[in-house]
């Protein structure tokens, strides 16, 4: 293995087993050097498969839905996969969406094998259970790899209208869901396919929808399912995010934009709006940190506020990772806190930030009070005394009784 392996070994091993137990070390540091083991390309689907372990195995059986195999042995497990995967290949396809159809085409336009591209920890494991894309070292570098057998195939799919067609409907399902999570927190499933059907114009085929959601979800955990429905990965309490969402049962949840929702359903999206940027300024000025740091400090105050922090809580969190020179800047930090605070599109608020609400709130108050100044009560005098049955001499059309005479 090169240095720069050892190197990349190393740093993956700092950064993902930090405050692991000691006993799950040597675990992490098995599984890496097995997904990244020196590769020979181009290869068989045999060579390929040959390259797993039993266990590997049953996870592409498990991956693929296959029952009746269980049983099998290796040698029987790789030759049964040998001719069905290629079968399954195009049902396989139609779960993705555009990230990962297109990493399946990109790594067939370039003969079978790509640089490996920077992957989260469980995306490596599931890739390889698809049976389609073998992960390894090749001349020094890591790769991702297609058996010889499916770079045509895929490459024959890439030209499929009807496949093409599919993986954009997938991801604008996968995008959608996460957006909406994203700002609202929970949904129930009603809510999700009545949300999703306003957005796509489309009536939902929830059998496929929830199908291509759990197969995402595997690729990328953005999200997880209760009895409570749907939420987004950092909800900790998606029944009080319900309760709050029923308290404003005269609200409705914020309308944003399909637009909005798609580029919220993006992996890793953070809303970056102005009173975030200002409070990053404001701790890269006043304070000793980067940019990247005070990002992530500021990301954490948005989702205290969406669970339901207050500001004492935040500037508490905060004080635990600055050191406050005096009150002046004690002040001057709750100031910018306040404002993001009050910014921030929050999950008890469906989706609103507390100003927007308020904004609303004063909005749908100003004509009635605009109509009351139109019409104002008059008071009328006259020499002829006016009977209360009487239309009122003010034009109201009312009883006198009624109207004026009250």
């Amino acid at each position: 293995m090169s240095d720069k392996i050892n190197q990349e070994l190393e740093d993956a091993l700092r950064n993902a087993i930090s405050g692991l137990k000691e006993e799950h070390i040597d675990l992490a540091v098995k599984e890496y050097k097995k997904y990244w083991r020196e590769i020979k390309v181009p290869f068989s689907l045999k060579e390929g498969l040959s390259r797993y372990t039993k266990d590997e195995l049953n996870n592409i059986r498990k991956y693929l839905k296959l029952k009746g195999i269980s049983n099998l042995r290796k040698e029987e497990l790789i030759s049964f996969y040998q001719e069905k995967i290629p079968e399954l290949l195009e049902a396989i396809c139609m779960r993705f969406d555009n990230e990962r159809f297109g990493l399946l085409v990109k790594i067939a336009r370039k003969g079978g094998s790509i640089p490996a591209p920077d992957l989260e920890i469980e995306q490596i494991p599931y890739l390889r259970a698809t049976g389609l894309v073998y992960t390894g070292i090749y001349q020094g570098e890591k790769i991702l790899s297609l058996p010889e057998e499916l770079v045509t195939p895929v490459l024959m799919l890439s030209d499929n209208l009807k496949i093409r067609s599919i993986v954009r409907r997938n991801t604008d399902w996968i995008k959608l869901t996460r957006g909406l999570l994203y700002y609202y927190g929970t949904l129930s499933i009603t809510q999700l396919e009545e949300m999703l059907e306003t957005y796509t114009k489309e009536q939902l085929d929830l059998k496929d929808y929830f199908e291509v959601i759990y197969d995402a979800n595997r690729y990328q955990e953005e999200m997880y399912v209760d009895g409570e429905g749907f939420s987004n990965w950092r909800v900790f309490d998606p029944k009080r995010v319900k309760r709050e969402h029923q308290i404003r049962n005269d609200i409705s949840f914020y309308p944003f934009t399909k637009e909005q929702l798609l580029r919220a359903g993006e992996p890793d999206y953070i809303d970056r709006n102005k009173s975030y940027m200002q409070l990053v300024q404001y701790l890269t000025r006043n304070y000793e940190m980067d940019k990247e740091e005070a990002d992530e400090i500021v990301e954490e105050c948005v989702y205290a506020t969406r669970i339901g922090h207050g500001p004492n809580e935040v500037l508490t969190y905060l004080s635990e990772l600055i050191e406050f020179e005096s009150m002046d800047s004690v002040q001057e930090l709750t100031d910018h806190v306040v404002y993001l605070m009050n910014n921030t599109k929050e999950w008890f608020l469906k989706g609103y930030s507390s100003t927007e609400l308020r904004e609303k709130s004063e909005a749908e108050l100003k004509p009635l009070l605009n109509t009351k100044r139109i019409q104002p009560k008059v008071t009328v005098t006259t020499d002829k005394k006016v009977g209360r049955n009487e239309p009122c001499p003010c034009g109201s059309g009312k009883k006198f009784k009624k109207c004026c005479g009250r």
